[in-house]
């Protein structure tokens, strides 16, 4: 599948993907409350980092300009920190399972609900909270490995070694969570056959994953980039507050509309791997099996 070839499917997917959200707005809602959230938590999560209080961070003073800095967390603080990301994780997991549960029974013929998507993930709440702390154990994980090579330059083979290392655990715990919260939230299957399941379902429909990911964040990407041009325009012909205001809210509203059409085709993608036939609502806009004319 070429470069274009993908663009092309993505395009069309993401459409289709946001036909759906269209016929169920509470979806963006969904994605909106779920960014609100997410920015609160992190705001908590580095306040007592960035105030400098004295419970959480460790400071000692700097020898060349003779000001106090921050040389490292206290147990505290990394107990903190370390709370506020398995919050973060499990906010984002279960506003996730409230757009697949949405998605899924429009997907399937019916007409959900605001309320259907929210009771839906809180009768998988258990699931939730476990596959939260999990996938943002992971996460913190990747992250200060990430971090703590990028920091270290005395043996540059190393640095390559394991960021090599860090990205193909990266890819094979994608291949094993792609499908993770339609298996948990559809079908209510334990965090242990979700994962066995899911990667099997996942080798069965690997490039049409890959190709709906890349075509729809591609394509984001592109009206993020004209979002940016035009709130620079509008900074320099008019004022630059206007401009901003422009860019904050078009780079908001396309991460919104990213986020959605992802996690809706995702759910797309669940009905095909299971069934080996695209949702019926798809398949009427020309869509069958993931193959189009493009």
């Amino acid at each position: 599948m070429g470069f274009f070839a993908a663009i092309g499917r993505g395009w069309k997917l993401s459409k289709l993907s946001f036909s759906v959200v269209k016929a169920d707005p509470e979806i963006l809602v969904y994605v909106l409350l779920m960014g609100a959230m997410s920015v609160a938590t992190l705001s908590a999560m580095n306040a007592p980092f960035i105030l400098q209080m004295d419970w959480a961070v460790m400071l000692e003073m700097d020898a060349t300009t003779n000001e106090e800095v921050v040389a490292g967390l206290t147990n505290a603080g990394m107990a903190w920190y370390f709370a506020f990301y398995m919050l973060l994780s499990i906010i984002v997991v279960f506003w996730n399972s409230a757009i697949i549960a949405n998605s899924h029974m429009r997907l399937s013929g019916g007409d959900p609900t605001f309320i259907y998507g929210v009771s839906k993930a809180f009768s998988r709440i258990h699931l939730i909270v476990i596959w939260g702390m999990i996938s943002g154990t992971v996460g913190l994980i990747l992250k200060l490995i990430r971090n703590t090579n990028a920091r270290e330059q005395k043996n540059p083979g190393l640095q390559m070694l394991v960021m090599i290392i860090s990205w193909i655990f990266e890819v094979a715990w994608w291949i094993m969570t792609f499908f993770m919260i339609p298996l948990m939230v559809v079908e209510g299957r334990s965090i242990r056959e979700s994962m066995r399941e899911g990667k099997e379902m996942m080798n069965r429909t690997w490039g049409t994953n890959i190709a709906s990911g890349l075509g729809i964040q591609i394509i984001g990407m592109f009206f993020g980039f004209l979002i940016v041009m035009l709130a620079i325009g509008v900074g320099v012909a008019l004022q630059p507050v206007v401009g901003i205001v422009i860019g904050v809210v078009g780079i908001g509203l396309i991460l919104m509309w990213v986020t959605a059409a992802e996690t809706v085709s995702i759910s797309a993608l669940y009905v095909f791997a299971k069934t080996g036939e695209m949702p019926q609502i798809y398949q009427n806009k020309g869509m069958n099996s993931f193959k189009f004319n493009v």
